[in-house]
């Protein structure tokens, strides 16, 4: 679950989210409060199996309406309305990115 359609996100929210993952990446979590993140990134996801093919569909639609939001204020909005649980698909999925986006970026390959 590292692809994002390009075609479907605009140019502005694309370039937003490059943004946020970039912060994200030096540690920086602009849409997150650390205690959040920590409790939900405690378990990792594959003995949760989040990304299951079952549940593909519903994380790559919550995800598309995550980053289809204009501005930061409404990406925080969005979340801030979501229940823990859809919160915490959407904090795993974000991350998710994250991290390949380090490991894709790195030299050291193992």
């Amino acid at each position: 679950m590292n692809t994002i359609d390009k075609a479907a996100v605009g140019k502005e929210n694309l370039r937003q989210l490059e943004y946020l993952f970039a912060q994200s990446v030096q540690g920086v979590h602009l849409l997150f409060d650390n205690a959040s993140l920590a409790k939900i990134l405690s378990k990792p996801s594959e003995e949760l199996d989040v990304f299951s093919f079952e549940n593909l569909d519903r994380v790559q639609n919550l995800f598309m309406d995550f980053i289809n939001r204009e501005t930061l204020e409404e990406k925080q909005a969005f979340l801030d309305s979501l229940s823990s649980e859809t919160y915490e698909l959407l904090v795993r999925t974000y991350f998710n990115i994250v991290e390949n986006a380090v490991l894709e970026a790195t030299d050291l390959k193992h």
